[in-house]
């Protein structure tokens, strides 16, 4: 049977546990569950919070989150990211995190999401540094009037399989207000 397809417009958020590979290796595949257990009540208790926000999967040990705007998935990445850091501060946490935010239509088939919009996030995170957040232009200008604070820009950036560049900002931890 095939999933009926819907037209969305939103944000896409990709999240990638920095050194997991490593990790595991070290560590063996029982602590590198618990980690992604841990990873997953952390994020369960963010989208709590921001309800549209949802999970659509795991990706190893990577998640891939749906915001139905680009405020509220700059204000879930930045609370993960502050989670997984005070975690991590605290010692019950041994990575850290790197996320990318694209904005744009996706496709929902069933429970996923699929198209250009989701492969550019995922290329976006792949540029992020540990604990750094990384949004396109494309998010900023979704978020309108919002007032956000700490947006550096990093400028134009090739992204594989995309033919034009893409305009990067690195935010520090902030939370976009309507």
């Amino acid at each position: 049977m095939t999933a009926v397809a819907t037209q969305l417009v939103g944000s896409v958020l990709f999240t990638d546990l920095v050194g997991f590979t490593e990790f595991n290796d070290v560590s063996g595949d029982a602590a590198a569950v618990r980690v992604l257990d841990h990873q997953r009540r952390l994020i369960d208790g963010v989208l709590e919070r921001h309800p549209g926000s949802r999970l659509v999967k795991e990706l190893g040990d990577g998640l891939m989150i749906w915001s139905p705007d680009a405020p509220g998935a700059i204000s879930s990445a930045s609370e993960f990211l502050a989670a997984v850091d005070t975690e991590r501060d605290a010692g019950s946490f041994p990575l850290a995190v790197r996320l990318g935010i694209h904005h744009g239509s996706v496709t929902e088939r069933g429970h996923d999401v699929v198209g250009q919009t989701v492969n550019i996030a995922a290329r976006i995170s792949a540029l992020a540094g540990p604990s750094e957040l990384l949004v396109s232009d494309e998010v900023l200008a979704a978020c309108g009037g919002s007032q956000l604070r700490g947006v550096e820009p990093v400028g134009p950036v090739s992204v594989k399989g995309v033919a034009t560049p893409v305009w990067l900002h690195r935010i520090e931890l902030v939370t976009a207000t309507p």
